[in-house]
């Protein structure tokens, strides 16, 4: 299926060098863009504390990304669509330098996706920096956040309020840390 090259797209994995991205999230990202299922002016940009290049992430993604003999143009095609920001993930700072890839990597009218692949304990700081610092300016933006949501019930609405707060609710995606995958792949269908 291919899709018509009009609105860019942005793709953040918040938590780029661990292993949940290593393993799950950039392995899915490569078969969809490989299968040609996400609009063509996709990017993917990598976020995380390590200092890391693309060349760096990609490395640690190859034991997962079961790549075909005939694919390896496509693979070099995917990785060349891939930038990375070491950022921490309280700091203001960091965040507008985040904002600046994307408008370099795309333009400021990219539909935003981010993909918090982090520790819970994380989403409060996170969250409130993307709102403040990396919402789209003419495009959509979207919130992926997986379980565990909270410790327990009162932590879980204390998020979910928070979120509310920041967020219109289309904007947001809860998704079982298990059904990732599905979500990535449905992502681009989802406004």
């Amino acid at each position: 299926m291919r899709h018509k090259a009009s609105t860019p797209h942005i793709f953040v994995v918040m938590g780029a060098s661990g292993d949940l991205a290593k393993k799950k999230i950039y392995p899915t990202l490569w078969w969809l863009y490989r299968d040609r299922l996400l609009p063509e002016n996709t990017f993917f940009v990598g976020y995380a504390r390590s200092a890391l290049t693309v060349a760096q992430v990609k490395e640690k993604c190859k034991p997962f990304m079961k790549v075909g003999e005939s694919e390896q143009e496509r693979y070099e095609q995917f990785w060349k669509v891939n930038s990375y920001v070491k950022g921490s993930y309280d700091t203001r700072r960091d965040f507008e330098l985040l904002d600046q890839e994307m408008n370099k990597v795309a333009t400021p009218r990219a539909n935003r996706i981010f993909y918090l692949a982090l520790p819970p304990s994380v989403f409060d700081i996170v969250t409130t920096n993307l709102k403040a610092c990396c919402m789209a300016t003419q495009g959509w933006t979207r919130v992926i956040i997986e379980k565990p949501f909270g410790k327990d019930s009162d932590s879980s609405a204390k998020l979910s309020n928070h979120l509310a707060g920041l967020f219109k609710e289309e904007e947001i995606y809860r998704i079982d840390h298990y059904l990732g995958k599905e979500m990535v792949q449905n992502l681009m269908t989802l406004r």
